[in-house]
């Protein structure tokens, strides 16, 4: 039984002295039953404890320990790419922002080519985002520019033109003065019916 003892108070020595360098192991003693005692491993290699016998199990731990460290190093990559995935459909979804209570989705850069394609119309001083929808029933999204234009499109995603800071759609609606109506070649972008 001191035997026994002295044996238990060395392993929670040796726990204890190896809290430091993190090395988890739990070992099993049998003394009649067993007795599971958990903690931490002191670098094993300088042990003085360990005997012959004892040698092909310490062999088996340290090929499981580099086992380990090896399917962690792999999880750690694969979380590095999931997690460039992520952020890359983050900056998509910024891109295609969900559309307000009143389907504005954003404001958009356009050129000659126009990002909206059909029906453009200049609805002149009477221009609202209810008349421009109306205008473009039956397509997917409508777009108002420079104060009194109207497009109209099927088709948002377009790397020739991204969504642009609010700011760039600074032209109130003629005939809506409480709304923007996009700004020069910027297209304010909603919802259509």
């Amino acid at each position: 039984m001191k035997t026994f003892v002295v044996i238990v108070a060395f392993l929670q020595l040796a726990i204890v002295a190896s809290l430091r360098k993190r090395k988890p192991v739990t070992v099993t003693l049998n003394a009649g039953k067993e007795i599971p005692v958990s903690g931490f491993l002191i670098d094993n290699s300088k042990s003085d404890w360990i005997n012959d016998g004892n040698t092909n199990h310490l062999d088996k731990i340290k090929a499981i320990s580099k086992q380990n460290s090896e399917s962690i190093s792999a999880i750690k990559s694969t979380l590095t790419d999931l997690s460039k995935a992520v952020n890359g459909l983050l900056k998509t979804t910024v891109q295609q922002a969900d559309p307000a209570s009143d389907g504005y989705i954003g404001c958009y850069m356009d050129d000659g080519n126009r990002h909206l394609k059909y029906k453009i119309s200049d609805l002149g001083n009477s221009i609202t985002l209810s008349k421009c929808r109306e205008h473009c029933k039956g397509y997917k999204y409508t777009g108002l520019q420079a104060r009194s234009y109207c497009l109209c499109g099927n088709k948002l995603a377009n790397k020739q033109y991204p969504r642009v800071p609010e700011s760039d759609c600074n032209m109130p609606c003629a005939g809506e003065t409480n709304r923007m109506c996009g700004g020069g070649l910027r297209n304010s972008i909603y919802l259509g019916n």
